[in-house]
């Protein structure tokens, strides 16, 4: 499928924040389990502070951490939630080789203040996860944590659920629905973003959130049936 000219689409009318990033952005709270992450965790001697507390909201993630697995863990319980599935493969992955990890993991922060494409393929270089389990839907919320809630932070969250409004409801037909998504697109993805925030005067996370809220309510409304499949290309 040939890739979707960017250029022309404009943030729609619905996509428009309408409550302070304080509140959509920094106070999106969710729930956890945090005596999970802390057996869990403790199990495998893995470094960092523990998930505490019954929930996190975006604002207590990206506080600041001594470390990268700090905020690695902090950001994987804010993902998951209650739904725990496929986190015990991750902390395998880490723990197999704790240095190489840290390694990368800073790496990619660092990469994700400039560079997303960057940052991106050091998480998936070419068609592989760098830790298993740890897709892109997963790892550009890392990235984005990274940013340490800068709102001009380049790198933001995309899952299945913001590049299904992208495709669907915002014109960008190339985008594959669940990925996973290669650099470029996520490139274009937070350039779009980035572009949109700016003429809209907005941060570009209080777009992210926009889409997925949108794109979250569209979904329970219809049918649990998964959507047509589209071609896995550059988008």
């Amino acid at each position: 499928m040939t890739m979707t000219d960017l250029n022309p689409l404009a943030l729609p009318e619905w996509a428009v924040p309408t409550v302070p990033r304080r509140q959509a952005v920094e106070e999106h709270r969710i729930r956890i389990r945090a005596e999970w992450w802390r057996a869990e965790l403790d199990r495998r001697c893995l470094p960092g502070d523990r998930p505490a507390g019954p929930s996190l909201t975006r604002a207590d993630v990206w506080a600041p951490a001594d470390d990268v697995f700090t905020l690695l863990w902090r950001t994987l319980a804010w993902g998951s939630g209650s739904h725990l599935r496929q986190n015990a493969r991750r902390l395998d992955s880490i723990a197999a080789d704790i240095p190489a990890a840290e390694a990368v993991l800073a790496e990619a922060a660092e990469a994700s203040r400039q560079d997303p494409a960057s940052a991106f393929e050091l998480l998936r270089p070419g068609e592989r996860n760098r830790f298993l389990a740890f897709g892109p839907s997963f790892f550009t919320k890392f990235l984005y944590f990274a940013g340490g809630g800068a709102p001009d932070h380049p790198c933001l969250i995309l899952d299945r659920v913001v590049a299904t409004a992208l495709r669907d409801r915002c014109g960008w037909e190339s985008l594959h629905r669940t990925g996973p998504w290669p650099a470029v697109t996520y490139e274009r993805y937070c350039a779009l973003l980035g572009r949109w925030a700016r003429t809209g005067g907005h941060a570009p996370d209080e777009l992210e959130v926009t889409l997925f809220t949108s794109g979250y309510r569209a979904a329970s409304s219809t049918s649990r049936t998964p959507p047509p499949a589209t071609p896995k290309s550059p988008a």
